[in-house]
């Protein structure tokens, strides 16, 4: 069983990103496999885990599925369904950390080499993020929505490469890295960065594409047509792979986030339903069966126990929201009584004949 993210680094859900930071600092010094010789593997499983809590949690989006639905909803961000050194994007930051600790790059054999050489490849587009509001009647009926989307596709006209003519970087010799040496009280530290000309490239555009001008993608607005997964419930998401923005490395995903619309006669509570009705006194009297009006436009059928007062909460099993996994939920139906219309002489003398069985108004003791 994994781990809580908050409990890996040693902190609160409510810590600041300076706080995660500074915790990040601390563990990734003492668990970095070049400062464990004698537990090597250990140490790189454990650098691993803080790595990827850091990950999530530095990453506010992440950071919010996260605390909503735990290792689950973070996992399907992950490239593999699972977190590798792919999807860590906070290698700067542990530069900036452990970089004096060492006499060369920080990363060691660790990360396969003597060096850091982290040259640019294919990237992935990035992901959008949408709020789709939705009606109870459309979560029962499962309707289908449609959204619009401002995203980045590849240019058509030059395939994506920003351009038709290319050259090595001058600056990088080809290589997509610079390199640049430094000295401190520990030694002399190494570093290899992106190369800045060329974007890590190696190459540079001599003839930029006129119509994304050399981008190699272009912004467009795309239509999505969706149908609500049955059951959904306010603040949960689907994920639309293949649907965000371009990149040389595939496309991103779109995040789509449902905000539930309130009702107006009915309040849900996870997959139950509740609803209040006004109810006639004869109906609590005599019990009987009333309709609700029904989220799927067909009245639900509830009975009333014959002695019935107001208020009082009448359970109806199976006729509350559909649940993702099948069957649904319950529904509450809260009886109010339902004044009198009426006010003629013959219900006037209904009343004063009901007063012989009532007895006199009496106080109810409140429950401590």
């Amino acid at each position: 069983m994994k781990k809580d993210y908050y409990e890996l680094l040693g902190i609160s859900k409510n810590a600041t990103a300076e706080e995660i930071k500074r915790a990040y600092r601390s563990k990734a010094k003492q668990h970095h496999p070049d400062m464990n010789p004698d537990n090597k593997k250990e140490a790189e499983e454990k650098f691993k885990e803080i790595s990827e809590a850091y990950e999530v949690l530095m990453d506010p989006q992440k950071k919010q599925m996260y605390d909503q639905y735990g290792h689950e909803g973070v996992s399907q961000t992950f490239k593999g369904g699972g977190f590798s050194w792919e999807d860590f994007h906070h290698f700067d930051d542990l530069q900036d950390i452990l970089g004096n600790l060492f006499g060369g790059s920080i990363f060691g054999d660790f990360f396969g080499g003597g060096q850091r050489t982290q040259r640019r490849g294919p990237r992935r587009g990035g992901d959008i993020h949408v709020i789709l509001s939705v009606s109870l009647e459309e979560i029962v009926g499962r309707a289908r929505k449609k959204f619009k989307v401002n995203r980045y596709e590849m240019c058509t006209a030059c395939g994506g490469k920003g351009g038709h003519d290319f050259a090595t970087c001058p600056q990088c010799g080809g290589r997509g890295q610079v390199r640049t040496q430094s000295r401190s009280f520990f030694g002399t530290f190494a570093s290899v960065s992106t190369c800045p000309q060329c974007s890590g490239r190696g190459q540079i555009i001599k003839d930029p594409c006129r119509q994304c001008t050399g981008n190699g993608r272009i912004k467009k607005s795309r239509t999505i047509d969706i149908q609500i997964p049955q059951g959904i419930a306010h603040g949960q998401y689907i994920v639309l792979r293949g649907e965000g923005h371009y990149g040389s490395g595939g496309k991103g995903s779109i995040l789509v986030e449902f905000e539930e619309k309130p009702h107006d006669y009915y309040q849900r509570r996870g997959y139950d339903l509740y609803i209040r009705l006004l109810t006639p006194y004869s109906t609590l009297i005599n019990g009987g069966v009333v309709d609700v009006p029904g989220l799927n436009g067909i009245d639900e059928k509830v009975r009333i126990p014959k002695g019935s007062s107001a208020p009082e909460i009448v359970r109806a099993r199976g006729k509350g929201m559909p649940r993702p996994e099948g069957g649904r939920g319950d529904l509450y139906v809260e009886l109010d009584l339902q004044p009198l219309k009426s006010r003629d002489k013959n219900l006037k003398k209904i009343i004063n004949e009901l007063k012989e069985y009532e007895g006199n108004a009496t106080p109810v003791r409140r429950k401590r």
